[in-house]
């Protein structure tokens, strides 16, 4: 599941079930099959999502069907020693948080969705000692930095211990971005349609175009005023150019790196197609300073091969090693903005 789409998930579970569980992994010690804030939805008969497989994931299920049983009890903290307990060789330690959703949530769940028109972090508390809201909306800036997420005291301060012991936990924080990077794909030929597939299963929203008429079909966007599109695209998207035409190329590189306002711009090409662009960009009056966060080639430069599925894959993970790397700098500067 993607970074919010459960929320929707749940309602729909709730509609035809009743009542589902989710299961957030909050804590992760050591090493494990998923990271923390991994999440999972469990009905009678429908299992969404995954915290990593194997025993662990069998338990959790059994545990969730179980709380689905349980009208008396709306959530459960559950350690497992990965190990020792549920002889995983992974061997490190989690925690996971099970709450049971009934009709009763639908007003939150309903707020959440809402939230994904709005940028930034968002930080969702739920109450563990019984009192009320049960779950909360927090503005991002609250905490510093807590990781995947972290346990409240009875005075709502962050408990130090990772994995602290469950009966001082009084509510759980966790960090929840509401709107994932739009990754703006310009091109829907056989390495535009490999990466397409590979990013169709991630977290990131996407908008593909071209403008040859054959491949206006489906969800693939015309792409007949270049400067038009690249005028309405959100910010801080992720811009990737790969069209069967290099002036069309040059077009959106252009337009994409006089906007600036951009997460990535990257390129498909040789090092002889990038020089000629930043030839073309500086006599055409474009800043030094945005020509510099021109990316070509693409992908990940430790994977070779030119193949629409190597490509495809080395750029996805280029993406997600972006994304990381822009979290950790927008964790860096809310500590020293608080710090301050």
């Amino acid at each position: 599941m993607n970074r919010l789409d459960w929320t929707e998930i749940a309602l729909s579970q709730i509609v035809r079930h009743g009542a589902t569980v989710l299961i957030t992994q909050s804590v992760v010690e050591g090493s494990a099959p998923r990271e923390a804030g991994a999440k999972m939805l469990v009905s009678d008969d429908t299992v969404i999502g995954t915290i990593g497989g194997g025993n662990l994931e069998f338990q959790a299920i059994r545990q969730a069907r179980e709380l689905l049983s349980r009208p008396d009890l709306k959530h459960l903290v559950q350690d497992y020693p990965l190990g020792p307990f549920l002889k995983q060789c992974c061997g490190g330690h989690v925690r996971l948080l099970l709450e049971r959703l009934t009709g009763d949530d639908t007003d939150w769940l309903t707020e959440l969705i809402a939230q994904k028109t709005r940028p930034g972090r968002l930080l969702l508390e739920t109450r563990l000692d019984g009192k009320p809201p049960r779950k909360a909306l927090r503005s991002g800036h609250e905490f510093a930095d807590i990781g995947a997420g972290c346990f409240l005291d009875k005075d709502g301060s962050v408990l130090s211990n990772a994995r602290p012991d469950r009966n001082t936990c009084a509510a759980h924080i966790e960090p929840l971005r509401a709107i994932p990077l739009t990754v703006m794909l310009y091109g829907a030929g056989h390495v535009g349609a490999a990466i397409a597939h590979v990013l169709s299963i991630s977290d990131f929203p996407l908008r593909q175009f071209d403008s040859r008429k054959e491949f206006q079909a489906r969800h693939i966007e015309p792409l007949s005023e270049p400067e038009s599109i690249i005028s309405h695209a959100p910010s801080s998207a992720i811009h990737l150019i790969l069209t069967h035409d290099h002036d069309l190329d040059y077009q959106l590189t252009r337009a994409i790196l006089t906007r600036n306002d951009f997460v990535f711009c990257g390129l498909i090409g040789s090092k002889t197609k990038r020089a000629r662009f930043i030839r073309r960009l500086k006599t055409d009056g474009v800043p030094e300073a945005a020509i510099s966060r021109l990316v070509c080639p693409i992908g990940l430069p430790e994977i070779s091969g030119k193949a629409p599925h190597v490509i495809a894959t080395s750029v996805a993970g280029q993406l997600y090693q972006l994304v990381s790397e822009t979290e950790l700098q927008a964790s860096a500067s809310r500590t020293e903005a608080l710090r301050a």
